[in-house]
């Protein structure tokens, strides 16, 4: 008995400080290795990459309303992807890519905006770092950084985040949205759409395997609307 009492301990203890680690390694990883693999993923797109002077414009200044500079901060680089697909993703050193399904198929610019301030909200919060660590391991993510291993762009961007994590990237995305006087209902109304609907019927398969929504989601966008204040557009 004292045996097997002693092998639960033991493996709820290593348990345990798998789950904790990336938290608390994620903050000791230099962000300036982590740029350098963000830029080569976003170059492995290609010509999908869209270059638009107008639309990067556009992009920087809503990136700037929802997360204003800070001491220290440095601002999202994000990347228009000309391929088909309903994604959005942080990938490692701050950049984020917005996949041209998405525009397409997002019918509200104040939802596709909820979408940018929620990963911004992990990058800022380096649950990118976490979600390498815990998928890859160090010893892979320190090679992989040195270059020594293969990775692919279609591989970093359906990196999966925990539960917690979704929870506090919907939390900070409320806040700027708030923040930023974005009316938070058009996020919520897309996010419950993404959980009434599978792959076959909405092309946001990509989108929910890497940001699986539980509803509850979709519930604290909807109850951040407060009646009587005054929203404005995220976009013309």
């Amino acid at each position: 008995f004292r045996a097997s009492a002693l092998f639960a301990g033991v493996a709820g203890a290593v348990l345990l400080i798998g789950y904790s680690a990336p938290a608390w390694l994620a903050p000791m990883v230099p962000e300036s290795w982590e740029r350098n693999l963000g830029a080569a993923i976003v170059g492995d797109f290609g010509d999908n990459a869209c270059r638009d002077t107008a639309a990067d414009r556009a992009l920087a200044r809503l990136a700037g309303r929802l997360d204003p500079p800070k001491h220290g901060t440095r601002p999202a680089p994000m990347t228009l992807i000309d391929v088909g697909i309903f994604n959005a993703a942080a990938l490692p050193g701050g950049q984020i890519v917005i996949f041209d399904g998405a525009l397409r198929e997002t019918e509200n610019p104040d939802a596709m905006a909820g979408i940018l301030a929620h990963e911004i909200a992990h990058v800022r919060r380096r649950h990118v770092t976490q979600a390498l660590i815990r998928e890859l391991g160090i010893g892979a993510l320190v090679r992989l950084f040195a270059g020594d291993i293969g990775a692919n762009a279609s591989q970093l961007v359906s990196l999966s985040y925990t539960r917690s994590n979704e929870h506090e990237a919907d939390g900070d995305a409320i806040a700027s949205l708030a923040r930023a006087g974005i009316d938070p209902r058009p996020t919520g109304a897309l996010f419950r759409k993404l959980d009434e609907k599978d792959g076959r019927e909405f092309a946001a398969v990509e989108f929910h395997n890497s940001h699986p929504k539980s509803g509850e989601g979709a519930k604290r966008f909807a109850a951040a609307y407060r009646s009587g204040t005054s929203y404005s557009a995220s976009l013309t």
